[in-house]
């Protein structure tokens, strides 16, 4: 009985030695800002450390809290943008949405924004590269493969000369699918920040082609070759450019899930791995506990993310009258301006445990912004919602979940008390959102692993079998013509000229021969 044991023993060590996790060395570089792009990648690097990986964040010391993610180690580096610059820029790109101003002054508002926000961007991705000592830690470590968001990503990858794989954190852009040659067919795939659902007529088609290409263009002629200056000033391999760093990653994991987004096809090498942060929710804290339970009608939670503040006093007000008509509680994220008045069943917070909130059985409603994490968090939990755009991707976000019947979409410049009320009260009982809304949670669930896992599982797939070269398409390898068959429809066009002129030649000579033949020339007179 004792050598059985031992025997057995010697066995389910030998099968676990086997199948145990190989560890590998992963670095994963840090998203721009303060707000959910870092934690997306911070959620990534938990769950390759979680599978006994040697994982180093690579991240600026713009955010001290970074430094406090064990079982994390971090190499930070300088920022060249401080707290202020990043949310003065993003307060001010807000505002100008929430400032009352016409449709063309918003416009111009976003135009001079626009350059301003790309420039800190840039100026982000140059201070992961300008220090040479850390560069040359990084190359010391000799990690196996880099994981992060694309651009300081596939840079970095470049001057370490190892392999990557990135994340686009935002809802996925008709460029970036373009740039790694997913179809992005424009009469039904809308783009972003046009907010246009799917199904679309003649007039948004014609809209969401020309944005189209105006993305393309400002893309490919302004930002990647602005990219190609850091490339060149750091002295990066400089026989490729931004564009074929960009398509040369391993693998592209999309923060998107089809329950959320619209069908569209993709490469085999493009993953989608919407609701990265999403997951069970835990205890509140004593306080919000108590708040909650003392509402017999439920909660409804108001945000407007991380970056919006209210900026008209008007505005504050008009959210606090249509909130003290709700026999629900309602936890507000406060940010911006504060009500003249805060009705009774209000509780105004500078941060809320969204995520902890949205799964709480007495939680009947969000009223939200509408960031792409927030969306997937309510589908998650099967909250149903009032979606309220600011800027950027959410008017898509709050188009995709009003089309799958999961809210409400209004608008925050117009939007009155009454409207809110009117909105809220619909909503909360007609069964049909929260039905669409917990449909969608049981679809997205129904998956074998969490979105992060996801990403390190195919990471570690990557790592196995030296690059994934395999389901990369050999559109990479092509030029814009012979990607777009210009030069074959050039030859084509070619031939067929050749073969109109061949036969109207043709035509013509027959013609000219039976006119001949019908009407003779007369015979001169000698």
């Amino acid at each position: 009985m004792g050598l059985l044991s031992v025997y057995s023993f010697l066995m389910h060590l030998i099968i676990y030695c086997a199948t145990s996790t190989v560890c590998y060395k992963i670095l994963v570089v840090g998203g721009p800002g303060v707000g959910s792009h870092y934690y997306i990648v911070e959620r990534i690097a938990k769950a390759l450390a979680q599978r006994d990986h040697d994982v180093t964040v690579y991240v600026d010391n713009m955010y001290t809290r970074h430094r406090q993610s064990p079982p994390l180690k971090f190499i930070m580096y300088e920022s060249l943008v401080t707290m202020k610059e990043w949310e003065g820029v993003m307060s001010n790109t807000t505002s100008s949405f929430l400032s009352g101003e016409d449709f063309f002054s918003q416009i111009q508002s976003q135009l001079k924004a626009a350059p301003l926000i790309f420039k800190l961007l840039r100026d982000q991705c140059r201070a992961a590269l300008v220090d040479t000592q850390l560069l040359n830690q990084l190359r010391n470590e000799n990690f196996d493969i880099i994981v992060g968001e694309y651009t300081i990503t596939s840079l970095l990858g470049q001057a370490l000369d190892k392999p990557y794989v990135f994340i686009m954190c935002a809802l996925p852009a008709s460029w970036q699918l373009s740039l790694i040659y997913n179809p992005v067919n424009p009469s039904y795939i809308p783009a972003l920040l046009t907010g246009f659902d799917h199904q679309m007529t003649f007039t948004t088609r014609l809209m969401n082609t020309l944005q189209i290409c105006m993305d393309h263009l400002f893309i490919m002629f302004k930002i990647l070759r602005d990219y190609d200056y850091l490339k060149e000033i750091h002295n990066i391999k400089l026989d490729a450019s931004t564009y074929e760093a960009f398509s040369q990653a391993e693998l592209y994991f999309m923060n998107t899930d089809f329950t959320l987004d619209f069908a569209r096809p993709l490469m085999p090498n493009t993953i989608p791995v919407g609701g990265i942060l999403t997951g069970p929710a835990n205890p509140l804290d004593q306080e919000l506990e108590a708040f909650v339970q003392g509402s017999e009608e439920g909660i409804i939670i108001f945000s407007l993310g991380g970056y919006v503040s209210i900026v008209k006093q008007d505005m504050a007000d008009m959210f606090a009258r249509a909130f003290a008509r709700l026999p629900q509680r309602v936890i507000w994220k406060q940010r911006g301006k504060n009500p003249r008045v805060t009705p009774p069943n209000v509780k105004m917070m500078e941060w809320i445990p969204q995520n902890d909130l949205l799964g709480h059985p007495k939680t009947r409603l969000i009223v939200y912004q509408c960031g792409v994490n927030g969306a997937y968090e309510a589908i998650y939990h099967g909250v149903p919602v009032i979606c309220l755009p600011v800027f950027y991707d959410q008017a898509d976000v709050a188009q995709r979940l009003a089309s799958k019947g999961a809210g409400l979409r209004l608008d925050i410049n117009t939007v009155t008390s009454e409207m809110l009320v009117k909105s809220i009260q619909r909503v909360l009982n007609d069964d049909s959102f929260r039905s669409n809304m917990q449909t969608l949670s049981t679809i997205f669930k129904d998956k074998p692993n969490h979105p992060a896992d996801e990403v390190a599982l195919w990471t570690e797939y990557v790592v196995r079998h030296g690059g994934a070269g395999h389901l990369r398409s050999a559109a990479h390898d092509l030029n814009l013509f012979q990607y777009l068959l210009i030069d074959v429809i050039l030859f084509l066009t070619f031939c067929i000229l050749i073969v109109i002129v061949v036969m109207v030649t043709c035509c013509k000579c027959f013609v000219v021969s039976v006119k001949r033949k019908i009407c003779p020339r007369k015979m001169k007179p000698e």
